[in-house]
């Protein structure tokens, strides 16, 4: 084997250990365990329509935009939602109010909170902060209540699986205070990095990919009961008779990164073959770029930079002046001595 192959091994090596160290609670999620904290059928959709167990979460539900002024295909499911829970309290979090918000209960926060560069950053994370302060149930705009959530209310938090795996932040809800939401908007300021494409980016730093890291941590060493979050299915989420919400056209966020990454899904073998033939073409550009580097006389490019070869000069000038001094000195010995130092040599 080559010494420049031995290199470049040894070089990828360790960014993937580097790499399988950093994104390990990224990789966690590829087992889905999610089912064994999952809302069950009787808890959602009792026999005789009555639930058995108190409301602990507070009746509020919690939605955000821009401002007041929401678009009209979400004006439908946002009336839906207020009208099947009159008794609720409902807050639309606006830009201004929710920036009103945190400089005025989690200063801390603010710094970071305007550094976002993307709106869709702010409108994730005051849903943590107002879930974690309030308590209640937070829905996106395009979420369309389709029956009461009274169920919803019964446990201490929740949020909805994803497929294939990992949670959402679209529709969640938790009692104030709850250890789950305050460990998520503690790790905001942590996870604030730029990961050069937007998408990445947002879904890494406050969005579902975030929130799926943060619940894998949380519930690494276990949880009690009280602190548990539970798993809203897919079926109960939509698309069934018994589902609690209607979706309508939503992903407002969306830039064209994000199209882009979306439509590979839709072309999932192109996109395999396509990933493998631009690492091998990564893997190949690297190593000839290493058999260069390993090419070239360092020695004589290093004398070649100014400062560099002052000093190498230096260097070796002195080296020579320490040799003659040795050698004026030896010159004055008796000659016993020189033989005795030339036996000593051999």
């Amino acid at each position: 084997m080559r010494r420049e192959f031995k290199g470049l091994l040894i070089g990828h090596l360790i960014l993937a250990c580097f790499l399988v160290w950093y994104l390990f609670d990224l990789i966690t999620l590829l087992n889905d365990d999610s089912f064994q904290d999952a809302l069950l059928d009787v808890e959602l959709n009792p026999v005789d329509g009555v639930l058995d167990r108190p409301a602990i979460i507070p009746k509020i539900i919690h939605q955000t935009y821009k401002n007041q002024d929401i678009p009209e295909i979400w004006k439908s499911g946002r009336q839906a939602c207020v009208d099947l829970h009159p008794d609720y309290q409902y807050i639309l979090w606006t830009d201004e109010m929710s920036r009103q918000f945190i400089s005025e209960e989690y200063p801390w926060f603010l710094k970071t909170w305007d550094a976002y560069p993307y709106p869709i950053q702010r409108a994730d994370a005051i849903r943590y902060f107002a879930l974690a302060h309030y308590g209640g149930i937070y829905i996106d705009l395009d979420d369309g209540c389709e029956r009461r959530l009274d169920p919803l209310l019964t446990v201490p938090a929740f949020v909805r699986k994803t497929v294939p795996t990992g949670i959402s932040n679209d529709v969640m809800g938790s009692v104030p205070r709850h250890p789950f939401f305050i460990k998520a908007l503690d790790s905001l300021k942590a996870y604030q990095k730029n990961w050069l494409v937007p998408y990445i980016t947002i879904m890494y730093t406050t969005g579902p990919l975030f929130l799926s890291v943060i619940w894998r941590q949380y519930k690494r060493w276990g949880v009690p009961e009280a602190g548990k979050v539970r798993i809203l299915l897919p079926e109960d989420y939509k698309t069934h008779t018994y589902s609690f919400f209607a979706i309508s056209p939503g992903s407002s966020w969306h830039l064209d990164d994000a199209k882009f990454i979306k439509s590979m899904a839709n072309h999932l073998i192109f996109a395999i073959i396509g990933g493998f033939l631009l690492f091998f073409l990564i893997i190949f550009v690297e190593y000839h770029i290493y058999s260069f580097i390993l090419s070239i006389n360092l020695k004589k490019l290093f004398r070649k930079i100014p400062f560099v070869g002052t000093i190498s000069r230096y260097w070796n000038h002195a080296k020579m002046r320490n040799m003659r001094r040795r050698s004026r000195k030896d010159s004055n010995l008796p000659v016993e001595v020189h033989l005795e130092k030339i036996h000593e040599s051999v």
